[in-house]
């Protein structure tokens, strides 16, 4: 299960960044996740309720946002419809795979003294 070592990571940044900001805790932590990536969204959370106990993030609500697969030409940058081995109908350019693979922590609102 590789989303525990993903929401273990995850729980690295966010302690990190509750740390800079000499923040108390985490209380929402919003997470961009690409249907391409391989990462389950049920699993993610089953996962970050376990790495998070007795951390600053204990009481941090995940909200996970599916980002869609979009497709765009390499060459003029125009989306396409699909991806695959159909060339670009302007430019005759290849697709390339421009959103839907990404897994970015997004936002982490935290209490501050």
């Amino acid at each position: 299960m590789h989303e525990y070592s993903v929401a273990s990571s995850l729980l690295d940044l966010v302690e990190a960044q509750i740390h800079e900001h000499r923040a108390t805790r985490a209380v929402r932590v919003v997470v961009r996740i690409g249907e391409q990536s391989g990462v389950e969204h049920e699993l993610l959370r089953s996962a970050w309720e376990l790495v998070r106990e007795r951390s600053p993030a204990a009481a941090a609500r995940l909200e996970l946002v599916s980002v869609p697969v979009r497709w765009a030409c390499r060459a003029c940058e125009k989306p396409l419809e699909s991806g695959g081995a159909s060339p670009c109908p302007e430019c005759g350019g290849t697709p390339r795979l421009a959103a839907g693979d990404e897994l970015i922590l997004d936002r982490i609102e935290m209490e501050v003294d």
